[in-house]
């Protein structure tokens, strides 16, 4: 198990004692093909007490839910390969209730009246119609991060 602050690298996993119940800390799952930003995501979590597992693609994270099911998933919506959206839909086939926070650098325009609107083709209008408990756009704030992954722990919401 991860210590406080430190963040584990799916693929790089090694055996892992199991923790008894009481002291099991929440487990998030970031999923990004930019190391960087994944990295600091997770450090930002990890510091906040929350076990957490770092996978640069779609088709890793998998693999890493398969091995240890977390209990909330970060995941950027572009990707190459198996990217967020396409996760969603792993989990939703695999019948996998998962709370997903979708994060996207996609371009969002400002309505009339000040409100964000993204065309209805993007990732992230899929993502919200999957029943993404968060779209964030990058760069977000830590406290908008921070927030979005205690409601998800909190109400459990997943994906429909």
């Amino acid at each position: 198990m991860a210590k406080t602050g430190e963040v584990t690298w799916s693929g790089a996993i090694e055996q892992q004692t199991a923790a008894s119940n009481e002291d099991k800390r929440p487990s998030v799952l970031v999923v990004d093909d930019d190391h960087a930003f994944c990295e600091t995501i997770a450090r930002c979590l990890a510091q906040r007490g929350y076990d957490v597992t770092c996978a640069d693609s779609g088709e890793v994270a998998a693999v890493a839910i398969g091995e240890t099911k977390p209990d909330v998933i970060v995941t950027d919506v572009q990707m190459p390969g198996m990217d967020g959206i396409d996760l969603m839909n792993w989990l939703r086939d695999n019948e996998l209730d998962i709370p997903v926070i979708v994060i996207s650098g996609e371009h969002i325009e400002e309505g009339e009246f000040g409100e964000k609107t993204c065309d209805s083709e993007s990732g992230m209008a899929a993502a919200m119609s999957m029943g993404a408990i968060s779209v964030l756009h990058k760069p977000f704030g830590r406290a908008l991060l921070e927030d979005s992954v205690a409601r998800a722990l909190t109400y459990g919401i997943t994906l429909h």
